[in-house]
């Protein structure tokens, strides 16, 4: 199958997943709902846990991108640690049926696949954020840079955990931004707020 044609289909199956939920949605449910038969469906992808895994590869591979694009705008790693908690955010926000905890418990595989990229990406791409921003006066100067990108993590595993904050009596969007907000804006300095104050409105 052509690469642009399957990139179609899991672009269609991961609004699926966020629509519906990760947990509720059945492979012949995904199958009809991909235009294509139960057969057609097992040559391609195997299994829903297998396609529940590319779909997260290639959202995690589009959220790369979408870093990269946003740092290239930006001038300061202060706007740049900003501009990637709103980009959490949204991803939460355009997320509400998800079911991490669904993903945790029945698909070890793709939750594997996860804590991965956080281990790997996002804890050396927020230290090093934090690093420079250390250095040009714009987060507080006693702060250790990956210290603070493993409490970040601790707090996002905290925000999914389901045992503290039920997905389906609360908005993980919300709780994110109450735990998040005050706690970036406590990293700053005077002249990091100065330059980012009004970013956290945006949150």
């Amino acid at each position: 199958m052509e690469e642009l044609v399957l990139h179609e289909l899991l672009d269609r199956a991961n609004t699926l997943f966020r629509q519906v939920g990760v947990g509720l949605i059945h492979e012949e449910q995904l199958a009809a709902a991909l235009d294509l038969s139960p057969g057609g469906f097992r040559e391609l992808f195997g299994s829903k846990a297998e396609l529940l895994y590319a779909v997260t590869q290639r959202n995690l591979s589009r959220q790369r991108q979408e870093h990269e694009e946003l740092f290239a705008n930006l001038a300061t790693p202060a706007e740049c640690l900003l501009a990637l908690l709103r980009h959490s955010l949204q991803e939460l926000r355009r997320s509400p049926h998800h079911d991490y905890h669904v993903m945790r418990e029945r698909y070890p595989a793709t939750w594997n696949l996860i804590q991965d990229y956080l281990t790997t990406y996002s804890r050396p791409m927020l230290a090093r954020l934090l690093q420079e921003g250390i250095r040009e006066g714009q987060f507080r100067a006693e702060l250790d840079a990956q210290s603070v990108a493993h409490v970040v993590l601790a707090q996002f595993s905290l925000v999914l955990n389901e045992q503290y904050f039920p997905p389906d009596q609360v908005s993980l969007a919300d709780v994110y931004r109450t735990i998040f907000g005050p706690y970036a804006r406590g990293l700053c300095t005077t002249a990091g707020l100065r330059l980012v104050g009004p970013l956290f409105d945006r949150l």
